[in-house]
């Protein structure tokens, strides 16, 4: 009896399932950072092949806003049908997009081939964060954060390292292929060992709430990313905004009423959870800066060597593969207190960075560049391994799902708005400003604007959060 219980999780898993469902995880994670940092460095020279490269900015908009379109629907599928079929369906269709990409030899089959693509992807996000509180005990949880945000890191620099290399030898093709091998891999470890769930009774797909959120988007995300070039007084751009706003107020409306929505209202009545997730929505808004323009703005000011571009996230990447273990072991003792410890580290250090980038120039040197960078990844690696551990600890059973999968929703929605806001701003002032002046004001602008909401994490981790989380640990005490 002793030998058996020995070789049971405490969640109910066989030690080698958990082990499989782990491994199979960690395998997922690397597969989306790496397909998404290849596609990044790849999908302009795909396009410029088939002479659509018009399109880039269209295609990367409609993808992102599909990705998080699909982030809460993945999290209430999975309350729905649990997290095995949504692996399997959405890796599925994931694969098969992913299969079909390089070949797609027409600018609309590419586009509605990567939408699809985004809306598998989509699906099953979240699902890593998912299956770790299912396979380990919930103190264990943080250091099964730490292996994910590992993972992230490496597969980031895996897919930007590699897509580099395949692009300057005209591989396009393998480097939208090669990372599709992880996925197949971490299918093949959780589906054998996830348990059938039986579709719930009880919880429905809100139909009406998926439309009135992608319409939401949409109307937001499309205009925002055309106002640059036609113009913020086009009024078309403007009649976006307008219908994006009104099918916001009503997706609230109808969320408050239906009794299985997409995104339960009532979960934001705990000011901790909504705190978590406007924090985590902060402290990832620098990004898109970070990913997009830096390297852009290396390119066109300081002129860099590509070679060095490729590689000038090393450092960062070396530190979220020590960091985050050592942050996980730290954060078991006490998860709530020590999050918005976690936070406010990640809050100053983002503001920190980016502040120093604000004046960037012709001059600037790489070196400075790279260190900066590299309090990204402290940053990151402290917000990565604490905020899903705290978030699950606010939320019930039934709505683990969809309360994970807001955490990610508040990632992807803060990616598809920087990606707007970042955007509106580079390309206005490059638009206004011919030459190196152009480009150093827009560059320092989006560097701005990540240094203030880097510090704007801070303040509300430290001032906000955390006052919150003592005062629910003085009230647990009584």
């Amino acid at each position: 009896m002793a030998e058996s219980q020995a070789k049971t999780s405490a969640q109910g898993f066989t030690k080698k399932q958990s082990s499989m469902i782990t491994l199979g995880s960690v395998l997922l994670i690397f597969f989306i950072a790496a397909s998404g940092m290849s596609l990044g460095f790849i999908q302009g020279p795909m396009l410029e092949k088939i002479n659509a490269i018009d399109m880039f900015s269209l295609i990367t908009t409609i993808s992102t806003v599909a990705l998080c379109i699909m982030t809460p629907i993945g999290g209430r599928l999975v309350d729905i049908y649990g997290v095995r079929k949504v692996i399997l369906y959405g890796g599925a269709l994931c694969l098969i997009t992913n299969l079909i990409l390089p070949f797609a030899s027409n600018k609309f089959l590419f586009l509605i081939v990567r939408f699809l693509m985004s809306l598998g992807m989509g699906a099953f996000v979240t699902a890593p964060y998912l299956m770790a509180p299912m396979v380990v005990a919930p103190k264990d949880v943080p250091k099964i954060m730490g292996y994910l945000t590992i993972s992230l890191a490496v597969g980031s620099l895996a897919g930007s390292y590699f897509s580099n290399i395949l692009s300057a030898n005209g591989m396009l093709t393998i480097g939208v292929l090669w990372p599709a091998i992880f996925l197949v891999a971490s299918m093949a470890l959780c589906l054998p060992n996830l348990p059938q769930q039986p579709k719930s009774a009880t919880v429905k797909l809100d139909v009406k709430g998926v439309i009135l959120l992608s319409l939401t988007l949409i109307f937001i995300c499309i205009p925002l990313t055309f106002a640059p070039s036609m113009g913020f007084g086009n009024p078309m751009i403007w009649g976006g905004l307008v219908l994006g706003i009104i099918c916001l107020v009503l997706f609230i409306m109808v969320e408050k009423k239906v009794s299985s929505p997409l995104i339960p209202m009532y979960l934001f009545k705990n000011k901790e959870y909504t705190m978590l997730l406007v924090i985590t929505f902060l402290s990832v808004f620098y990004m898109t800066a970070m990913n997009s323009y830096l390297p852009q703005a290396m390119r066109q000011i300081t002129h860099t060597e590509e070679s060095v571009i490729g590689i000038f996230q090393l450092p960062r990447t070396i530190v979220q593969l020590i960091l985050p273990s050592f942050i996980g072991i730290w954060l078991t003792k006490n998860i709530a207190k020590r999050t918005a410890t976690s936070l406010s580290i990640t809050g100053i250090c983002l503001g920190v960075c980016f502040t120093f980038l604000v004046w960037f120039g012709v001059h600037m040197p790489v070196w400075f560049v790279i260190v900066c960078i590299t309090l990204t990844g402290i940053a990151d690696s402290f917000r990565a391994v604490s905020t899903t551990p705290a978030a699950q600890q606010l939320l019930t059973k039934a709505d683990i799902g969809i309360g994970t999968s807001l955490v990610g929703f508040a990632i992807s929605l803060s990616n598809v708005i920087s990606a707007c806001v970042d955007g509106f701003a580079w390309d206005s002032l490059r638009l206004a400003h011919e030459g190196i002046g152009g480009l150093t004001e827009g560059a320092d602008t989006i560097f701005l604007i990540a240094a203030v909401t880097g510090y704007l994490t801070f303040i509300l981790a430290f001032f906000v959060y955390r006052v919150m989380v003592n005062k629910r640990n003085k009230a647990a005490e009584k």
